[in-house]
C-alpha cells in the first residue's frame, strides 16, 4: 500500500473510507491532492484479533461536530466487500452519551446510543468491548450497558486492528454543527488492554498485553497519515503524542499541530457508595487514590462525621469510618483533591 497525500491507493485503485458510504474509483492519471485544513490523528496495532476483550480508560474531547473513538476494524484490501468493524465513539456534542455499533457485509450499520450518568469529557473512566463468535456487549467501569445477538454478529469475523481516533465530520446531523473555534482539543488515553478469547478455559478471556504509553511502540502501534469523505481533517503522526504516561490524540487547524496543553488532569471520578454495616462506608472511584489523596480531611458527608479514612487493598476503594446512625440512602458526598471540590449525589447501598 502506498499514501499519496493523505489518500490511499492500492494496486491502482483510490480507496475512501467513508462512516455512510464506500467508494472505489479507477484512477485513469494520477494528480494532485490538497491536504484539509483540520488536522487529526489516527493510531492503529500492527497487530490483527479475531475476537477477545478490548478495554480502554480514556478521557473523550468535548465540542460539537467531532468525536473521540475505541473501535476495532477489517482493514485489509477487500474491507468494503467484508466490513467488519466494532465500535465505541463518543460524540462531543453530548455530555452523557457514548455510541455503540457494529458494521458488517456491505457496511449494514447496527448503531445504539448509550446514556451514562456522567460526562465522559471531564473524566477518565474504562471502557471495553467484549467481542466472541456469538455476541458483542459493551462495559463502562466494569458494568455491561448493552448487548448484541444474532446473525449480523456472526459476520463479525474477520482479523481486525485495534483502533483510536479523534476528527471533525461532515455528517452535522449526527456529531453536531462544526465550529473551529473550539480548536485545539484533545482525548487522552491512560492504558490500552487486550485479552484473548479462551473459550476452553476457565477464564473466557485471557489477558495478553497492555500498554501504559509510557513511550511509543513501534512493533504494537503504526500512526496513519489518511483520511476519507465525510472526515473533515487529515491524520497527522504529529498529533498522536506521548507525555506522562498517557497518550494525547490531538485535533487542531493545520498551521498548529501538536499537543499545547497543560498537565494531564486525572481527577477520580467516585463511582459507587456502599454501606457495610452501620458505619463503614466503602466509596469506589475511577482510578487508584493515593495516601495523600485520603486524608479525612478531603471528605465531608453534610450531618455525619468522618471518623478516620483508609485505603483497601484495591486501591480504587477508599472505607471511611463513621460516626452515628443518620446516613440517608442518598447523599451528597464532597471530596476536595489537587484539581478542585467535586461534589456528588449518590445513592448508597446498603450492603447485607
Amino acid at each position: 500500500m502506498a499514501c499519496f497525500m493523505g489518500i490511499n491507493y492500492i494496486n491502482g485503485l483510490l480507496f475512501i473510507h467513508m462512516r455512510k458510504i464506500y467508494l472505489v474509483v479507477l484512477l485513469c492519471s494520477l494528480h494532485t491532492v490538497y491536504g484539509k485544513k483540520y488536522k487529526g490523528a489516527e493510531i492503529r496495532t500492527v497487530d490483527s484479533y479475531t475476537y477477545g476483550k478490548f478495554e480502554v480508560r480514556m478521557k473523550s474531547a468535548a465540542g460539537s461536530g467531532m468525536l473521540s473513538s475505541f473501535f476495532t476494524f477489517y482493514d485489509a484490501p477487500d474491507f468494503a466487500q467484508n466490513w467488519n468493524e466494532i465500535d465505541i465513539e463518543i460524540l462531543g456534542r453530548y455530555n452523557n452519551e457514548v455510541q455503540y455499533n457494529t458494521i458488517v457485509g456491505n457496511h449494514k450499520m447496527n448503531e445504539h446510543r448509550q446514556v451514562l450518568d456522567f460526562n465522559p469529557h471531564e473524566g477518565f473512566h474504562v471502557y471495553s468491548l467484549e467481542w466472541t463468535p456469538d455476541y458483542v456487549s459493551w462495559q463502562v467501569d466494569g458494568k455491561e450497558l448493552y448487548k448484541q445477538e444474532g446473525e449480523h454478529i456472526k459476520a463479525l469475523n474477520k482479523n481486525q486492528k485495534l483502533m483510536m481516533n479523534i476528527w471533525p465530520s461532515t455528517f452535522w446531523n449526527w456529531t453536531g454543527l462544526w465550529n473551529d473555534s473550539i480548536l485545539p482539543v484533545y482525548a487522552y488515553y491512560d492504558y490500552v488492554r487486550y485479552s484473548e478469547y479462551t473459550p476452553d478455559k476457565s477464564e473466557k478471556f485471557t489477558f495478553k498485553w497492555e500498554d501504559h504509553f509510557d513511550m511509543m511502540d513501534p512493533a504494537r502501534w503504526q500512526t496513519a497519515t489518511h483520511t476519507f469523505n465525510g472526515n473533515s481533517c487529515d491524520f497527522d503522526p504529529a498529533n498522536v503524542v506521548f507525555r506522562d504516561g498517557y497518550l494525547i490524540l490531538c485535533l487542531t487547524k493545520e498551521e498548529n499541530p501538536g499537543y499545547s496543553g497543560g498537565p494531564v488532569v486525572d481527577a477520580p471520578v467516585l463511582l459507587s457508595a456502599a454501606l457495610s454495616g452501620s458505619n463503614i462506608l466503602r466509596l469506589s472511584f475511577s482510578r487508584d487514590m493515593t495516601i495523600g489523596e485520603i486524608k479525612k480531611s478531603n471528605f465531608s458527608i453534610e450531618g455525619v462525621l468522618i471518623k478516620k479514612t483508609k485505603l483497601g487493598k484495591n486501591k480504587k476503594e477508599v472505607d471511611l469510618t463513621l460516626e452515628g446512625e443518620n446516613i440517608q440512602s442518598a447523599a451528597e458526598i464532597k471530596y476536595s483533591l489537587y484539581s478542585g471540590e467535586s461534589v456528588q449525589n449518590i445513592f448508597i447501598k446498603k450492603e447485607k
